[in-house]
């Protein structure tokens, strides 16, 4: 049984040996939800994540060696009426693609994976992150995240939720682009 603390949080940039992985379980997804995908389109969006630019992102979970999850920070641009609150300005991140293998769920993982994305997102000066969620809005609710509005994207029923970044900044540790791979 994997504890935690084991566990180790580094940007995919410096661990790309886990990029075929990471692109396959975003394949997956894709999938599961019915969206048109193939594995290729989904690695070479995923280039773009290990770029040196500051978005998108895409943090990892290892534990030892082992990859077993990951989640994105991504840039949307989100078609809908004006009545709803999503900024359409390119500001707006979007936390995307959060997964972590059957066999390390609840165990804490998914949550040190959003917390290192909310960290990496406030320490490059964002207020806010967004998501949507077809399912597990319970998961989000119990950790602060608000539904903003029902929707549907790709066809499918989703919940658009938002968390305030600002009381991260109480957070003393070290930015996630500056930890070292050893």
């Amino acid at each position: 049984m994997t504890r935690k603390s084991n566990i180790k949080i580094r940007l995919l940039q410096q661990a790309p040996e886990h990029f075929a992985q990471v692109a396959a379980w975003h394949h997956q997804e894709c999938e599961r939800q019915g969206l048109q995908s193939t594995l290729a389109i989904r690695q070479q969006r995923l280039l773009l994540h290990v770029q040196q630019n500051v978005l998108p992102k895409t943090i990892v979970a290892l534990d030892g060696d082992q990859l077993v999850g990951c989640v994105s920070l991504v840039n949307y641009s989100y078609r809908t009426d004006s009545s709803v609150l999503i900024p359409s300005n390119s500001a707006a991140v979007w936390l995307s693609n959060l997964y972590v293998t059957s066999e390390q769920r609840q165990r804490g993982i998914g949550n040190l994976l959003i917390e290192a994305a909310k960290k990496y997102a406030a320490d490059f000066g964002a207020n806010e992150l967004w998501l949507s969620a077809a399912e597990f809005t319970d998961y989000y609710q119990k950790r602060d995240w608000e539904i903003v509005r029902k929707t549907r994207l790709g066809g499918r029923p989703v919940n658009v939720m938002r968390i305030a970044l600002k009381s991260l900044a109480v957070i003393e540790t070290q930015p996630l682009n500056k930890i070292a791979t050893a």
